[in-house]
């Protein structure tokens, strides 16, 4: 069974971005409902680091967070993203909602994780070759780039949490 993962984006100047993004006129018959309001992410990539010492290994400055990419189906939202883009509109909070398949066999938001203070760095046009049948189940793709003052990491679930915001140095520990 699939586990998605469904963005909520927030804009300064344009407000609630991915309102009706998930919807019938948005994105056809693939909507479900509940999530009318937030974007269903295909994919997600993201990585943080720390540089290290190649002689040591031990640690050699502070940490790296590469922009957090999500890719995701033409949608109401995609002009929008643009136009963020384009104008470097803040986007106060964006929130990933994580699912998962609980016991039950139902999906369950389990984890989530909260950009503030984040700017759409990077779009990219995704559309596999469409005269090679083996793309038939695809569909025209936009590749997002989110850079961010601070992240959040919640797991709804099991009640931990975490953050990290790039303008506060990393502690010694």
């Amino acid at each position: 069974m699939p586990t998605p993962a469904y963005i909520s984006i927030h804009g300064k100047n344009q407000g609630h971005i991915s309102k009706g993004a998930f919807t019938a006129d948005s994105v056809g018959n693939v909507y479900v409902e509940g999530h009318e309001d937030e974007i269903l992410a295909q994919a997600i990539d993201h990585t943080i680091c720390t540089p290290t010492d190649p002689q040591s290994g031990q640690p050699a400055g502070q940490r790296v967070h590469e922009p957090l990419i999500f890719t995701s189906a033409l949608n109401k939202a995609s002009p929008m993203l643009y136009q963020a883009l384009a104008t470097g509109e803040t986007l106060p909070t964006v929130e990933v909602k994580w699912f998962r398949t609980c016991g039950e066999g139902k999906q369950q938001h389990f984890f989530t994780t909260k950009l503030e203070d984040a700017t759409v760095v990077k779009i990219e046009t995704v559309l596999p070759h469409a005269q090679d049948s083996s793309n038939a189940n695809y569909t025209q793709l936009i590749r997002t780039s989110l850079a961010y003052r601070k992240i959040s990491w919640i797991h709804v679930v099991a009640g931990t949490e975490a953050s990290d915001d790039w303008r506060k140095p990393a502690a010694a520990g």
